[in-house]
């Protein structure tokens, strides 16, 4: 906690690495790194976020030489570890692409926004595709009928043809609604 306390009371310049992130975004100072945010954020955050940055980058370099690509992806920010992904897919065994593609498709927040990125990797022809689900969900999964309907919860005008479907429309309603309560929208298709 000592530690904590004398990065925020440190004065410092952002380090080059993150001073190329550094912004403004709805009207707030902001940095976003692909391995540090700081969002609002102000010039006494320097040291710290110089500090988590040196600490985070150590971490992945580290998991690229372990060949531990999950962990390096992972140590990403979120909107950015598709990014991750890519960077290193081509090191992965099949079984490892599915995983972990799945891991960061369960965690994700911002798929409509690489939405041609992750159309492209889920049409990848490896084996294994199952290891995308979970177990559990790959067992419901080879149970459904022939004929389903699905639904989607989108914000019209931005992201009504994304690819992220359910089974439970209350599920989508409230994707449809969790921001904006009266403007979402539930589309339904038949698959």
């Amino acid at each position: 906690m000592d530690n904590f306390q004398d990065l925020l009371s440190k004065k410092e310049p952002l380090r080059k690495e993150l001073k190329k992130y550094k912004g403004v975004h709805n009207g707030m100072q902001v940095v976003r790194h692909p391995l540090v945010y700081s969002v609002p954020h102000d010039e006494s955050f320097n040291a710290l976020l110089n500090k988590r940055y040196e600490t985070i980058k150590k971490e992945c370099d580290k998991a690229l030489d372990e060949k531990d690509y999950g962990k390096f992806i992972f140590w990403h920010e979120r909107p950015y570890r598709i990014d991750a992904f890519v960077q290193t897919m081509n090191f992965m065994s099949d079984k490892e692409y599915w995983k972990i593609l799945g891991e960061i498709w369960v965690d994700s927040e911002n798929i409509w926004q690489n939405l041609s990125k992750w159309k492209k990797l889920l049409k990848d022809e490896r084996e294994g595709k199952h290891l995308f689900m979970e177990s559990d969900d790959y067992k419901k999964f080879k149970k459904l009928p022939e004929k389903l309907t699905a639904f989607r919860g989108y914000m019209p005008n931005q992201n009504e043809n994304g690819i992220s479907y359910t089974l439970d429309k209350e599920k989508a309603e409230w994707f449809a609604k969790r921001y904006w309560k009266k403007n979402g929208e539930v589309k339904e298709i038949t698959i």
